[in-house]
């Protein structure tokens, strides 16, 4: 299903190549909300542990593979205690290692919630530095054992945006990276995902840690890329269900041009258009029907993605009307006077305290350096506005906007 990502997945693959040889190459991969970026982790899991066929490397792979997910609330010692014991828990799934595992992890039945070693009755509360040294050793020694029966160790860590930069991230991979060199470890790879804002992130918790990265910006599928995801999806289903299902030319384009290249606003609007068909033919009513039903695509996309944003933080429709006049732009800047011209229902006192708070709220944001210039969060946001607003433009539907559509 990975329509417009070739690129990528053999990129992805590559690392696992060059870090099986002992040149590992960290990565990131960064984007909007919905862009692909979980996906893709998940396709390099499973061709790590040999579970799926490389595109290019002729034999399967065999990494000792671990992966974390962490959030706001976790701290340094989460990170190195979630990751320690993930790959304990890696390694002593293999039976010709049990044995091993044992006493390679040993160290980790001394560790407790907030990096606390107990010592013969006694507490020790762990440094920083000598929970990397204590992560780094058993990872070189686990290799060391292991030898040639797997390629090596990899560590993926998704909605690492998530994490406070007091969790120090960066300083973590940064020290771990460097003490596993030391150690003479070279078959490691850490890989990240999360939002744009991890890379500030990582760049406040050490100024050099993103050095270590090759980057992996996705963008947004093209026109072309979402028809082929459209018509794969079609083909799995028929092999699932024991059926064809068609669909008209004029409903891929508009599934096509109302989910942006959002691979996960794809897959949403496409399943509620074939789940809105009767006839195994899926044409613009049927698209209609999945899009702006009472649960449909956008009700499902906006619950996921976007109802903290729309409706938690804002209670005016006022509002929410400033959001919809920016949704217009996409995600570009937009002027004070812009809005003001196109928001002609809006008091000018509204319009002043909307925007004061749709900043602070985090809805919109602020151009530095520039007064009064503002755009919306995410390109993402704004087609999730554009589409769950905007009838007529988007699906090319006959009647008008309506005020349910609208609510």
């Amino acid at each position: 299903m990975f329509a417009g990502r070739s690129d990528e997945l053999v990129a992805l693959e590559k690392t696992l190549f060059q870090t099986k040889h002992g040149n590992p190459t960290h990565f990131l991969i960064d984007g909007e909300r919905g862009i692909g970026k979980s996906s893709l982790l998940l396709n390099l899991t499973w061709a790590a542990k040999g579970e799926v066929k490389p595109l290019e490397n002729p034999q399967n792979f065999n990494f000792i593979t671990v992966s974390v997910c962490l959030g706001p609330s976790h701290t340094y010692s989460d990170i190195v205690q979630s990751i320690a014991s993930e790959l304990s828990r890696q390694i002593s799934a293999k039976a010709q290692v049990k044995e091993f595992a044992r006493s390679a992890w040993e160290f980790i039945k001394k560790w407790e919630l907030g990096g606390i070693r107990y010592r013969e009755g006694a507490k020790e509360v762990l440094r920083d530095t000598e929970l990397v040294e204590d992560l780094s050793f058993a990872i070189a020694e686990s290799l060391k054992n292991l030898g040639s029966e797997v390629d090596g160790v990899l560590i993926l860590i998704d909605e690492a945006d998530k994490l406070p930069v007091s969790a120090n991230l960066g300083t973590f991979v940064k020290l771990l990276t460097e003490r596993l060199k030391l150690r003479g470890c070279d078959r490691v790879c850490i890989g990240l995902a999360g939002l744009t804002a991890v890379k500030e992130r990582l760049r406040k918790s050490h100024e050099s840690s993103l050095r270590l990265f090759k980057i992996f910006a996705l963008d947004r599928l093209s026109m072309k890329d979402c028809a082929t995801a459209i018509q794969r999806g079609l083909e799995a289903a028929k092999k699932k269900n024991g059926f064809d299902v068609s669909i008209t030319p004029d409903a891929e384009e508009s599934l096509s041009f109302i989910t942006e290249g959002y691979p996960h606003f794809i897959q949403q609007f496409a399943y509620c258009a074939f789940d809105a068909d009767d006839d195994n033919n899926i044409d613009v009513e049927d698209v209609q029907k999945g899009a702006y039903g009472e649960a449909g695509a956008l009700k499902q996309l906006g619950l996921k993605y976007f109802e903290k944003q729309f409706f938690e933080q804002i209670g005016s429709d006022e509002y929410r009307q400033v959001l919809r006049v920016m949704a217009r732009h996409f995600d570009d800047w937009v002027t004070k006077a812009v809005i003001r011209k196109e928001a002609t229902a809006i008091k000018a006192s509204t319009l002043d305290n909307a925007l004061a708070a749709l900043k602070s709220r985090g809805v919109m944001v602020a151009k530095p350096g520039t007064k009064g210039t503002y755009k919306l969060p995410s390109r993402s946001f704004a087609v999730w506005i554009r589409a769950y607003t905007q009838t007529e433009e988007l699906i090319g539907g006959s009647g008008s906007e309506t005020e349910e559509q609208t609510q």
